[in-house]
């Protein structure tokens, strides 16, 4: 009798312990790619974090999350949808956006909505590509009398191709001269070896000086603003869609030590490879806060 009420007080005493070192099981988003995956694998094995992932997609992602099979999921939603309200609590962590990209030289910063739609669009005719002076470009630079090369990323390069027709294209179609290519590195060869091209593209990789990203605005007389992760996570920048953190407010202590890996520097170059703009160190600081705060 005392062996057997002894046992039962040990076992009682463990189930706290082996709930709290379950694992986390992290549903959503297939549109991250492998190396996200496993370098994120990579990252919670380093920092004692045991992770499941199950990124297929955030439709599935959501019913994981809201059947009790996932702890975490990273959704996207269409711009005309709205993230689940409470008993979740849905944060971004990254974002989905356009960037135009042009060569470092190019003696040019900025553009807007209708400029691109000249470029890119048929909107006022299918004609021939226009010359960088058009943009602005001063005669006296060499580049100015050059045509513009439009090129935009496909399906393999995030949700790019996706964004800029939503957004920008809206009800127009591409022009015939534009070059739509798999995936933003195929697009940003075009940019290469002293091409005139412009290229619409998820994300520029850290490091490239050979190019520049390009300030956007979304009407000729509005601000422009670059595609900075404190613009981007502000809202000003015009184009993005967030990726969101979602999780059930009551799991959230649980699960921290999982969102504090998602917010952290380490994860930024993870969010990056993806082709997404991550948050600035206070913006993370910020809603790794909030969540701690449930």
């Amino acid at each position: 009798m005392r062996l057997t009420a002894l046992l039962s007080a040990l076992l009682l005493a463990a189930a706290p312990l082996c709930a709290a070192d379950a694992g986390l099981t992290l549903a959503g988003s297939d549109l991250l790619g492998a190396k996200f995956s496993t370098g994120l694998t990579a990252l919670a094995k380093r920092t004692g974090v045991s992770l499941t992932l199950n990124l297929t997609g955030s439709h599935s992602g959501l019913e994981s999350l809201q059947n009790g099979k996932a702890d975490v999921a990273l959704l996207v939603f269409a711009p005309q949808e709205k993230p689940p309200g409470p008993p979740f609590v849905a944060l971004p962590v990254a974002y989905h956006t356009v960037i135009a990209v042009v060569p470092a030289d190019l003696p040019l910063e900025q553009l807007s909505f209708a400029q691109l739609l000249t470029i890119y669009s048929v909107y006022g005719g299918d004609q021939p590509p226009k010359n960088w002076d058009a943009l602005g470009v001063p005669a006296s630079s060499p580049w100015s009398h050059l045509p513009i090369a439009p090129v935009l990323s496909g399906s393999g390069g995030g949700l790019a191709y996706d964004l800029f027709r939503h957004d920008v294209l809206t009800s127009h179609e591409l022009r015939a001269i534009v070059v739509v290519e798999t995936d933003g590195a195929a697009a940003l060869k075009h940019l290469a070896d002293g091409s005139s091209g412009l290229a619409l593209v998820a994300s520029l990789p850290p490091g490239r000086k050979d190019l520049k990203a390009l300030s956007l605005s979304r009407g000729a007389n509005s601000t422009a603003y670059g595609p900075t992760p404190e613009n981007v996570h502000a809202g000003d920048y015009p184009v993005r869609l967030p990726l969101q953190v979602v999780i059930r407010a009551e799991a959230a202590k649980r699960a921290l030590p999982l969102l504090r890996l998602l917010f952290s520097a380490e994860a930024v170059p993870l969010w990056q490879e993806a082709q997404l703009v991550p948050l600035s160190t206070s913006d993370r600081e910020d809603q790794v806060a909030k969540f701690e705060s449930k």
